[in-house]
């Protein structure tokens, strides 16, 4: 029994051990943090408020539609964000 367990134990340690580096890979490549979804399990448990942003429900529109318009500026300036 040890014998088949061994084996399954590697590999899904050598799986996790990868997810990670490739995580660690995309995070150095993008340069951008990773965020939370503004009120996604929030809602779903019963918090109306977004802990996220400061507990102001528009901030999380804001923000994105700034990230966009800046989006827009640098590809109209032909740089890639």
């Amino acid at each position: 029994m040890f014998s088949q367990l061994l084996p399954m134990l590697a590999i899904t340690f050598t799986v996790f051990v990868l997810f990670f580096i490739f995580m660690g890979v995309g995070y150095m490549v993008k340069k951008k943090p990773l965020r939370g979804s503004c009120g996604g399990v929030a809602k779903l448990m019963g918090d109306e408020n977004c802990s996220f942003c400061g507990n102001d429900p528009n901030k999380c529109d804001s923000l994105i539609a700034e990230q966009q318009e800046n989006a827009l500026r640098a590809a109209q300036l032909g740089k890639s964000v």
